[in-house]
């Protein structure tokens, strides 16, 4: 792929087209060139790899919780120190969920992201029935905890 159709890749990707898209954009554009899906989705990942400058993805999403309102704890392996668990809540959900307490539902979904971590998620209710996030986290592993 030449410097035009890279350039016209990563903005399209840019902007959330997904790969499908850029593909028949690109067909549309370029015609007569057939793009190879493969070498769009080798470039968008590129993309993003490029964009956590040089950090693993943990720490680039620590980075983006510590600079924009974020609350956040992480865990640590015991044996090479990497972040394990990551526990997240804006300041703003924070007031939320102080002044709604009454109701607070815990949602877990599961292998459902590149890591195949669990992902927990907060949520509170107000007086109005609408729902709003508290807090996210992401853990490596359950532990059952024994609380007798």
């Amino acid at each position: 792929m030449n410097s035009d159709w890279l350039d016209m890749v990563e903005s399209l990707h840019r902007t959330g087209v997904k790969p499908q898209q850029i593909e028949a954009a690109f067909r549309g554009k370029f015609p007569g060139v057939q793009p190879v899906i493969k070498d769009i989705y080798n470039h968008t990942a590129k993309i993003r790899r490029d964009g956590l400058l040089g950090d693993t993805p943990m720490k680039a999403l620590e980075n983006f919780l510590a600079g924009n309102g974020f609350t956040f704890y992480t865990r640590e392996s015991d044996i090479d120190n990497r972040t394990e668990e990551i526990f997240f809540c804006h300041n703003k959900s924070h007031k939320m969920w102080h002044a709604f307490s009454e109701v607070l539902m815990i949602d877990t979904t599961y292998n459902t992201n590149m890591y195949d971590w669990p992902l927990v998620q907060f949520i509170g209710v107000t007086s109005t029935l609408q729902s709003f996030c508290i807090a996210t986290a992401f853990v490596i592993r359950e532990r059952q905890r024994n609380f007798t």
